[in-house]
């Protein structure tokens, strides 16, 4: 899991799945490093919750050994991949715990993809993608649900829309609220996000979709 936010990568070591104890030093790891990353986020995020992180970790090792080991078929997909995951604290803080892993989500989908479009793990990551909108801006396609807590945490609203803005991010304006955040951001400066500023400056009448599947 270090290797993860030193350089983006996710070393695996074998396909069997990551044992509890494995598990936990990654999440005690993480938890070392947070008080650094949020340093660097903008206010104040979340607290931290351990049971989300942990899910969060877990499965996106699964997905990396998963994307690794070509062997690995469907019903592996449905059986290390398929139960969701919940924290127990607020929704503000499960969505910041879980994004501290996730953000990484975006990568892991292109690299899926690149090997092959069709693969069962695509459409599992995909379905994270849509549970957990403030780690999958940059990944198109995705009908996204869950926006409340973000929209309801100051710092998480605009890490949400920090990201929509540096990736251009057009098919994250279907709320308006979002819009009005992203506007807010923009302001008179449309070199920031050509595309945003275009659609949030041009009379729609109707609301946005998601963009179509590459």
């Amino acid at each position: 899991m270090e290797q993860l936010f030193v350089d983006g990568t996710v070393r695996v070591s074998g396909a069997a799945q990551a044992s509890h104890e494995e598990i936990e030093a990654a999440v005690d790891w993480v938890l070392e490093v947070e008080p650094q990353m949020r340093e660097h986020g903008p206010l104040t995020p979340p607290e931290v919750d351990r049971s989300a992180l942990r899910g969060a970790i877990r499965h996106f090792h699964g997905a990396a050994q998963l994307a690794v080991f070509r062997q690995l078929g469907p019903e592996e997909v449905a059986k290390r991949l398929g139960d969701d995951f919940v924290g127990e604290g607020d929704a503000a803080s499960v969505a910041y715990s879980v994004d501290l892993v996730f953000r990484f989500l975006p990568d892991l989908v292109r690299i899926v993809k690149g090997m092959n479009p069709d693969d069962p793990l695509l459409a599992q990551l995909r379905k994270w993608g849509e549970r957990w909108p403030l780690s999958s801006v940059g990944t198109p396609g995705l009908t996204v649900s869950g926006l409340e807590p973000l929209l309801a945490n100051r710092c998480l609203s605009m890490m949400y829309v920090d990201r929509i803005v540096e990736a251009d991010a057009v098919d994250r304006l279907h709320d308006p609220r979002v819009q009005d955040l992203v506007r807010g951001v923009i302001g008179a400066y449309p070199e920031l996000s050509p595309n945003l500023y275009r659609f949030l400056t041009t009379e729609h009448e109707a609301t946005i979709g998601p963009i179509p599947h590459d």
